[in-house]
């Protein structure tokens, strides 16, 4: 079936990255990078099935070339920590042939890219011989620069903002879905670009190993994320058992409960109850959901600034003590010099020079001392047993974060099935107030129901039944009783054919 991705990441200078190498890299061409001086050839690569720019209206000719595109947003920039472009990575439907694949991205690129001012360098990409043969997918990269008739412009404040990464989530969901319904059939496959848990959909999910780790499982070499997606398949595995032995059990039990008549009223006080019941349970989890604080961690570079903090100060005590030693000497230098005593006596000035000399010299040595000492514990914080430290150090913090990560998506998965089945008891709550107010007295229901789900769907099937024996208009008639008696509005979508 198909599977959903995009995933947007930065091109940017201070990594070692260059605009020019990734679109030769993508686009299986040989190109120069003219800032670099460096030449970048990828043409023996045999996997790009496609490959087109696409660019705004308004857009020079010349940045409508791969090697002038790039070149120029690359000279467009004059920070060393620049970024100039993002790559959009697209997981494309197996299921839809090769042109339908151009389409399909080249819609999505046309509606959510060049129509905000950005181009767009795609490059189309087939499975790799030792992979996933499902893997097609779609590399794009995009200017960070608006483009108009002279060239680069500005970094519009809107493209880095997150709201356009949700953007590029939706649209790309919504436009795969509509090419997979346009060329599979209204029963084709469908993707969603929300979370397991925004879907209500209970079952943990997998990590994306990336390259490195998929190379190592292809040699049946078990990898760290290919571990941990093996046990998160197991859990899930044994969760779908024992939720289908659950259902299995409570089918069994209401089907064996006899089906007796049970008076209107009761129905209706009955399902106010699970209702409310289910409504206090909902708000539960959603008050500790809102509860829950993730521990802020700290970042790498945080735990080397505290790591090497005591080692900065005493430079920095170094620094200022000879700056105060410069400035003393000078100042009492001055001072002898409009001594006439002073001048008068060679050896007291050669002793006070070197008095001074001494000053300056010790304070000195005492800086290089701090500064090789804050360079030692820089260069350890940067090797690898120091890299391996600030990990240790980090990774408390990140299990807690971690922790309430899933422990918010649980709640977050339990909170949007609460939804589901309170918007199925309220539906049934008024199915039985309309069935009252036409004057059915009883409805035949399950003696007992497992659960309060099934009690639900026991008793709503039968109320619905009931109301559309009765006509429309009558059926009218008692919504718009109703809605003068209790004071709201009963929702007509409720009941069929309204």
């Amino acid at each position: 079936m198909a599977q959903y991705r995009l995933a947007v990441q930065t091109i940017q200078r201070s990594h070692g990255r260059s605009a020019v190498a990734a679109a030769a890299y993508r686009s299986g061409e040989r190109l120069v990078d003219e800032h670099l001086a460096m030449e970048f050839d990828f043409g023996a690569k045999e996997d790009i099935e496609y490959t087109a720019i696409m660019a705004p209206a308004g857009a020079p000719k010349a940045l409508q070339e791969r090697q002038a595109l790039w070149n120029g947003a690359e000279k467009a920039e004059g920070r060393k920590d620049a970024v100039p472009a993002r790559e959009v990575l697209l997981s494309l439907p197996h299921e839809l042939d090769l042109n339908q694949r151009k389409a399909l991205v080249r819609d999505f690129v046309a509606q959510h890219i060049t129509a905000r001012g950005m181009v767009a360098d795609i490059a189309l990409h087939r499975p790799g011989k030792q992979g996933d043969e499902r893997n097609f997918h779609a590399h794009i990269l995009v200017t960070t620069r608006a483009i108009g008739p002279a060239g680069f412009g500005r970094k519009p404040a809107e493209w880095w903002s997150p709201t356009m990464v949700r953007q590029w989530r939706a649209g790309w969901a919504e436009i795969q879905n509509e090419h997979l319904r346009q060329h599979l059939g209204p029963d084709a496959p469908q993707v969603s670009h929300r979370s397991l848990a925004e879907q209500g959909v209970d079952r943990t999910p997998t990590v994306h190993m990336g390259p490195s780790a998929t190379a190592l499982e292809r040699k049946n070499i078990a990898s760290e994320f290919g571990e941990q997606n093996r046990d998160v398949q197991a859990r899930n595995a044994k969760a779908r058992e024992i939720r289908l032995d659950y259902q299995a059990t409570a089918d069994r039990l209401a089907e064996a409960a006899p089906v007796i008549a049970v008076p209107l009223p009761k129905l209706v006080t009955e399902t106010e109850k699970v209702l409310h019941r289910m409504t206090t349970e909902r708000d539960g989890w959603a008050a500790e959901r809102t509860a829950l604080i993730a521990p802020k961690v700290p970042s790498q570079a945080q735990i080397e600034r505290e790591l090497t903090k005591e080692a900065a100060r005493v430079q920095a005590r170094a620094k200022a003590r000879l700056a105060r030693t410069e400035a003393r000497v000078e100042r009492v230098r001055s001072k002898r010099l409009r001594l006439v005593q002073w001048i008068r006596n060679p050896a007291r000035m050669i002793w006070a020079k070197h008095a001074e000399l001494n000053a300056i010299a010790r304070a000195r040595a005492e800086l290089k001392r701090a500064e090789i000492g804050l360079q030692v514990r820089r260069d350890w914080t940067r090797s690898p047993d120091g890299q391996r430290f600030v990990a240790a150090r980090r990774q408390p913090a990140l299990d807690q974060a971690a922790d309430v990560g899933r422990r918010r998506r649980t709640l977050e998965r339990k909170i949007k099935r609460a939804d589901k089945r309170i918007a199925a008891a309220m539906r049934t709550l008024n199915d039985l107030r309309i069935a009252q107010a036409l004057g059915q007295p009883s409805l035949n229901v399950r003696a007992r129901s497992p659960d309060e789900t099934r009690f639900i769907r026991d008793v709503g099937t039968p109320a619905r039944e009931a109301l559309m024996r009765f006509p429309a208009p009558a059926r009218q008639q008692a919504i718009e009783r109703l809605n003068k008696t209790i004071g709201r509005t009963i929702g007509r979508g409720f009941i069929p054919g309204f």
